[in-house]
Order: structure tokens, then C-alpha cells, then sequence
């Protein structure tokens, strides 16, 4: 009888853990979905940022805004294929010149959100794509992989604005998740016409720094956190440990510029410090403003980081 009542328990245990996981590999999914999936052909759209309400990326998001309707004679329309059939598209802001930025911008953001951005360059002689990534704004797709196949688009950007529209000097600046776009496509592209990366607020891993806005949120992490991967895996066929700048930083060699805020609490000193190290370009600088948030710091002094660029430009 005793050996009995312990079978029927552990069955009854067994049978109530396979359906905890179960039910947590479903919350898991929902989570991914509200996350890193766009739920309808118009999500993640340019109508608005990615957190209205919020009064600095409202104000950032107007103010460039502002400045792409005074340029807006400069624009052209853009498309390009991905490697998958996606279509994606950008806006150039053509002055003529040979140099381009492509700007980068974050997870949930289209390229209105680079606008902000966008002065600096044309201010240096500098053209200015923006370029809403796949699943963002009127490119195509459903999924963000995070910057591991947005990366792989990127290089098709910098080839065809290359090979198509004769740009002889090419540029990339992330923000953010674009940051980390940035770090896997200039450490894969080897052609000697990229020559200079921004980083604006860069972060060791994505995997981190999702764990981070999870835990701030009031989330336990296990086990759905964990299992969201399962799932990153499941949809999109790649790795969320290759959404990883540190893995790829050692193999730079452009010259590279990291931009941190101080009051960043998702990249932390000690991380920004491993990441600079590690950065194998024999070129690199590191500047930290002192009153930026995370993602925030033009915002919090848009005359030195204007001029930051500048020279930045000056000598590359």
C-alpha cells in the first residue's frame, strides 16, 4: 500500500509539473509575441514611437520629425530584398555628397525614429540613410531576430549604396539595438569603404539587457524568460547568443566611438568597460555623458554630441 501511495504521487507530481511547464511555455509565447513579434501588418508602425507617452523619445521622436520635413526635398525612396525575399525599404537623404551614415535605431522603431539623429552628418557632408529594419514600419516581415539577420540586411544596404549610387565612404550608427546591428555587420563586412562606427548606447548582450527590462517590469525569471528563447529559436532559426556585441567587437577594425550615458541602468560601467576592452579596433574612443539615460543621450546635449560626431567624421 505505502509503495502505491508514493507511485500515485509521483505521478500526480510528475503530471502537475508537465503541466506547469506547458502552461509557462504558453505564457512564454505570449510574452514573445507582445515583445519581439509584430502581431499585425501594421505594428511597429512610423505613426508613432515605441513608447508614446514617454516625454523624452516623444520629444526626440518631434524633434526629428521636425527636421526631416525641412528636408524633405533631399528625400528618395529606397527598397532592397533581403537574403530571405523580404522587402526593405529606407529613406536616403541625398545632398550630393559621397559619404553615407546608415542609422540604425532601436528595437520597435522605424526610421522616423533616426531622423533625431540625422543633423549631424548632413551638417558634415555626410548623406543620411534611414532604414526601417524588417518587421518595422513598411519593410516586410514578422519577426526581429534581435540584429542577427537585421545585420546581414545592413551589409546589403552598405554593398548596394556602394556599388549602386556610388558612395565612395560608408558609416554606421546604432543606437541601441541598432547598436548592436552595427557590431555583427562591421565585424562580418570587411570592405575597406566602411570606415567609421557609432556606437550609442552599446550593451554586452541583448539577451542581458531583455533580462534586465524583464526584471524591471516585476517578472520572476524562471522559468518563462528562458522559455521565450526556446521560442526566439523555434521562429526564427537563430540563436539569442549571437545577439551578442561582445562576441563580434574583438574582430573590428574600423575606427569605432562608444557613446554612453551615465545614467544608463541597462549598460553598466563595469559591462561598458568589458566591451571597450575587448574592441579590437586599434582606433576606438569612449565618451560618457554625464547627465544621458539610456538611448537619451543626444538628448542630453545635443551640442556635444553634435560635435562629437564632427570630429569624429573630421578624422575618419
Amino acid at each position: 500500500m505505502p509503495e502505491i501511495i508514493i507511485t500515485i504521487l509521483i505521478i500526480l507530481l510528475v503530471l502537475g509539473l508537465v503541466f506547469y511547464f506547458s502552461f509557462t511555455f504558453l505564457v512564454a509565447r505570449i510574452v514573445y509575441k507582445k515583445t519581439l513579434q509584430r502581431e499585425k501588418p501594421d505594428g511597429w508602425s512610423r505613426e508613432q514611437c515605441s513608447e508614446p507617452g514617454t516625454e523624452e523619445l516623444e520629444m526626440m521622436w518631434q524633434r526629428g520629425v521636425d527636421w526631416a520635413k525641412t528636408q524633405a526635398s533631399y528625400i528618395k525612396e529606397l527598397e532592397i530584398k533581403s537574403k530571405d525575399g523580404l522587402k526593405l525599404v529606407g529613406q536616403l537623404f541625398d545632398y550630393g555628397f559621397d559619404k553615407t551614415v546608415i542609422i540604425l535605431p532601436g528595437r520597435r522603431e522605424t526610421l522616423v525614429y533616426s531622423y533625431y539623429y540625422a543633423k549631424p552628418y548632413k551638417d558634415n557632408g555626410v548623406n543620411v540613410l534611414v532604414i526601417d529594419q524588417r518587421a518595422h514600419g513598411l519593410s516586410e516581415g514578422t519577426y526581429s531576430t534581435c540584429g542577427i539577420k537585421e545585420a546581414d540586411d545592413v551589409i546589403l544596404w552598405m554593398v548596394y549604396l556602394h556599388e549602386e549610387l556610388n558612395q565612395k565612404s560608408l558609416y554606421l550608427h546604432g543606437i541601441c539595438v541598432g547598436s548592436c546591428v552595427a557590431s555583427i555587420a562591421a565585424s562580418k563586412f570587411k570592405e575597406n569603404y566602411l570606415k567609421g562606427v557609432v556606437f550609442d548606447s552599446n550593451f554586452v548582450s541583448y539577451k542581458d539587457i531583455y533580462k534586465s527590462h524583464y526584471i524591471e517590469h516585476g517578472h520572476a525569471l524562471f522559468p518563462v524568460f528562458y522559455q521565450i528563447w526556446i521560442w526566439f529559436f523555434f521562429l526564427t532559426g537563430c540563436r539569442i547568443k549571437d545577439a551578442s556585441p561582445i562576441k563580434y567587437v574583438s574582430y573590428l577594425t574600423t575606427p569605432v566611438i562608444f557613446i554612453w550615458g551615465e545614467k544608463d541602468v541597462y549598460c553598466l560601467p563595469e559591462q561598458n568597460d568589458l566591451l571597450f576592452d575587448k574592441c579590437g579596433s586599434k582606433n576606438k574612443q569612449r565618451v560618457v555623458f554625464e547627465n544621458a539615460a539610456h538611448s537619451r543621450v543626444r538628448l542630453s546635449d545635443e551640442m556635444r554630441y553634435d560635435a562629437l560626431i564632427g570630429e569624429f567624421l573630421a578624422k575618419n
